[in-house]
């Protein structure tokens, strides 16, 4: 209300001051003009001055107002006066110079801080793509974990053909033998290979020594691809029983898994049983 008020005044008195120069017959053109940018600029100052933060621009704008208060008095009292003479125009100048170095810093000054906002987001970001990645994947092996499987299940069953489900044999034998930082190393090397023969974008290791596979490839073989997942790691006695399950988006995750783990146990009991045939 009262920089509404102020508003009024200001333009209230210019108009009288507009019309006085009128009736008294005064020069009119160039003292008007000087009136007017007088008042705008006090109107910008009332305007401004509540949200004004910078002091330099507060200063340099009341060094403005002076050079033009001045030029209106040497225009009104026609006066040559020497001290208004050489400081009403040097006054505009250098108040138009100071509040042009003002906005300049107010410029740099959310430049910088909108660098460093950017930076703070780029940073959050970062972190939260990381935090992701964390809770979507396997630490020790980078593979995806149980949690991202079932988030991406539809997708891939919809992209490709079959499921494959990984079981080691033997693992917690060689574990227990050769320690777990040798375990560790075999987890590692059978999840390495198994992104090379399927991406590692379609590989989940879901639990301890189990992993599954997404494939467009219908014709893999069992053996083939067996020995390429063991390549690193025979030495250390370990195998793989392996299931396989055709991809449907229709059916339930759980039951599909639940298909293939089946399919894989089969697999496992099979080769035991070849196995016990081949003893003496």
């Amino acid at each position: 209300m009262r920089q509404k008020l102020l508003l009024a005044l200001i333009w209230l008195v210019t108009g009288l001051v507009i019309v006085l120069l009128y009736n008294n017959h005064q020069p009119f053109g160039a003292t008007v003009e000087e009136l007017i940018w007088f008042a705008i600029a006090l109107s910008v100052l009332v305007l401004g001055l509540p949200h004004l933060k910078h002091q330099l621009i507060l200063y340099a704008w009341v060094i403005y107002c002076g050079g033009l208060l001045l030029d209106l008095f040497d225009d009104l009292m026609g006066a040559d006066v020497m001290l208004v003479n050489i400081f009403d125009t040097s006054l505009k100048h250098l108040g138009f110079l100071l509040i042009c170095y003002g906005l300049h810093t107010i410029i740099q000054q959310k430049k910088a801080t909108i660098t460093a906002l950017n930076k703070e987001i780029a940073r959050r970001h970062e972190l939260e793509q990381q935090l992701k990645f964390d809770a979507t994947h396997d630490e020790l092996t980078g593979l995806g974990n149980r949690r991202a499987c079932f988030e991406e299940f539809e997708s891939l069953c919809t992209s490709c053909t079959y499921l494959y489900y990984f079981d080691l044999d033997n693992f917690k034998l060689a574990n227990d033998r050769h320690g777990h930082h040798t375990g560790d190393k075999i987890l590692k090397k059978v999840a390495q290979a198994m992104s090379r023969q399927f991406s590692a974008d379609a590989c989940f290791r879901i639990g301890g020594d189990e992993f599954v596979a997404f494939t467009q490839e219908a014709n893999l073989q069992e053996d083939a691809l067996r020995a390429m997942l063991l390549e690193e790691v025979f030495e250390y006695g370990v195998g793989v029983s392996i299931g396989k399950a055709a991809a449907d988006p229709t059916v339930d995750p759980d039951t599909l898994l639940h298909q293939a783990d089946l399919n894989m146990y089969e697999n496992k009991a099979s080769k035991s049983i070849r196995a016990k045939s081949r003893q003496p």
